[in-house]
């Protein structure tokens, strides 16, 4: 049991099972699901820091680490999650067994990178969730603190809203013209392709290639990007007047049952438009929620409560 906790305090990461279900069958018989949960910013003494981008599984995007299988004589190394080969870049040359890149140490599970480069050039990005099944009261405050929030921000971080109750809307900001919405239902599962697709980012560039959607160097042009998210010097007419004319959730709801709350649905949308936009940055999700989650995935059946959540999307 201590060589778990021990693992769990060096790389900040919690599972329900020690050992990966070993067929279809057993992980079908697990009454909890493999699953985890991953503190992004838990501080560790001995964790190093490369100067240099992470290398990519070309198919997955996963990053090379202890668990690649390398062929130093072909310098190819084979992603663990979907076994792609890859080729070593020329910087990888040098590698062999006795002279291993530091992402490839056993005990250089976490590591972090830091590249000149590409901090300067990604801003900081925020992308509000907010829940509409409020009071009025309680919506006037938030559109106020949301309104002083956004006054706050760096003029050069992108900026997006989400808004949510039954449904699901994704407002186009890039739009200033009239207000424009995509709308989703919230019980209805989606995957990150199809939430893509119907948002129209493929209308006018072919779609590329399966599990490859990530940023403009992936298939997604600037100008898609820019609908959703914009810098704060850029959006801040068009977030306020999103937020002036957001108005509580207009579906009926009976006196004996809580307002239809789609909050999971809301989250994997965002997350999804920021995996898919600004992969591999500081990208940052700042849920509004004013009660349990009560339609589509995770619905749950709790006391009314007030919640404001952060979650960093990582690469």
């Amino acid at each position: 049991m201590a060589e778990f906790q021990d693992l769990e305090s060096q790389d900040g990461v919690r599972m329900p099972w020690n050992v990966f279900p070993g067929s279809k069958q057993e992980s079908a018989n697990c009454v909890v699901p493999v699953s985890t949960i991953y503190t992004p910013l838990k501080p560790l003494s001995n964790m190093p820091v490369l100067p240099y981008p992470p290398l990519r599984c070309r198919t997955c995007r996963s990053v090379l680490n202890p668990f690649s299988v390398v062929d130093f004589m072909a310098k190819i190394w084979i992603c663990p999650f979907c076994f792609q080969r890859n080729h070593f870049p020329p910087h990888y040359a040098s590698i062999s067994e006795d002279n291993l890149p530091a992402e490839l140490f056993p005990q250089y599970t976490t590591i972090e990178y830091e590249s000149p480069t590409e901090k300067s050039s990604v801003p900081p990005v925020f992308l509000f969730v907010v829940d509409t099944c409020l009071i009025e009261e309680e919506l006037g405050f938030l559109k106020s603190a949301l309104s002083q929030a956004i006054d706050l921000l760096p003029d050069n971080s992108l900026v997006g809203l989400v808004t949510f109750g039954t449904y699901v809307h994704v407002h186009e900001l890039g739009f200033g013209q009239i207000s424009k919405t995509y709308v989703f239902k919230g019980s209805k599962e989606m995957s990150k392709d199809q939430i893509l697709e119907q948002m129209s980012f493929f209308v006018k560039k072919p779609k590329p290639t399966p599990g490859v959607i990530a940023g403009a160097m992936d298939g997604l042009s600037g100008e898609s990007i820019a609908r959703f998210l914009l810098p704060a010097s850029e959006c801040e007419f068009a977030l306020n007047s999103a937020l002036e004319e957001l108005q509580k959730d207009p579906w009926a709801v009976p006196a004996d049952q809580r307002a239809t709350r789609c909050t999971s649905m809301a989250l994997s949308v965002a997350a999804s438009l920021l995996g898919a936009c600004v992969p591999g940055s500081g990208a940052r999700i700042m849920a509004f929620i004013g009660g349990p989650s009560t339609e589509g995935p995770g619905a749950v059946s709790i006391d009314r409560f007030i919640i404001i959540a952060e979650f960093h999307v990582l690469p």
